[in-house]
């Protein structure tokens, strides 16, 4: 039997919340409706399945914030550029009055070719959807294959994926490895559309010669 919760005031965004679950009652220890088995909220293009989980409300009485478990918990979305994100954590916490959503234990996000695995972290919105992702890691790792066929990797302590610029940013250790060699400093920048690298802060650079010779000889090609 699935319960559906009832809403008592939207939210600022003016967007109505759909809560389902097999059950919920509420805990007066935790001073919320505790959610149980099957777990769906859902929001305009966001969407979060779960175990189990808090439903906590405001002062209106309306949700302010949903704190769920799962083996994994998930979450889906659509960012500022009309792409999916997919994320999945052990712990995801919704937070309704801006939409944040912050994943902890055993995070993992997908977004096109870019795959992301971290400890921790959150995805921003600033007006509708999703323009920002920042995860912490020891460290955070992530790939992507190119439109070339080309595998690039990369991992730092701090991952940054600037949706709207087409960037990633990763600081503290951070390196890339990519087929042209690996980069590594404090502070590195990889745009994801034009594959280039920018960094400060002690930079290495170690290129394959290899791949010197094979883009020489595709520029001969032309």
């Amino acid at each position: 039997m699935t319960a559906t919760l009832p809403i008592a005031a939207e939210s600022p965004a003016d967007e109505p919340i759909d809560i389902r679950a097999d059950s919920g009652r509420f805990d007066g220890g935790e001073g919320a409706t505790r959610l149980s088995g099957n777990i769906r909220i859902m929001r305009g293009e966001m969407a979060v399945s779960a175990d189990e989980g808090y439903a906590f409300q405001g002062g209106d009485r309306g949700y302010e914030r949903f704190e769920l478990e799962g083996d994994p918990a998930t979450w889906r979305a659509i960012d500022e550029e009309g792409e999916e994100i997919r994320g999945q954590a052990g712990r995801i916490v919704f937070e309704v009055s801006n939409n944040r959503v912050a994943l902890s234990e055993g995070v993992r996000i997908e977004r096109g070719e870019l795959v992301v695995q971290a400890d921790a972290g959150q995805a921003l919105q600033a007006e509708g959807r999703y323009e920002r992702i920042e995860l912490d890691g020891k460290p955070a790792r992530w790939f992507m294959v190119t439109e070339q066929g080309q595998r690039v990797e990369g991992e730092s302590d701090r991952f940054i994926h600037d949706i709207l610029a087409g960037q990633v940013i990763m600081v503290g250790n951070a390196r890339v490895r990519e087929p042209r060699g690996s980069f590594s400093g404090q502070r590195l920048l990889y745009d994801l559309r034009t594959q280039a690298t920018e960094g400060e802060g002690g930079i290495h650079m170690i290129i394959d010669p290899e791949a010197i010779d094979e883009s020489d000889d595709d520029r001969g090609q032309d």
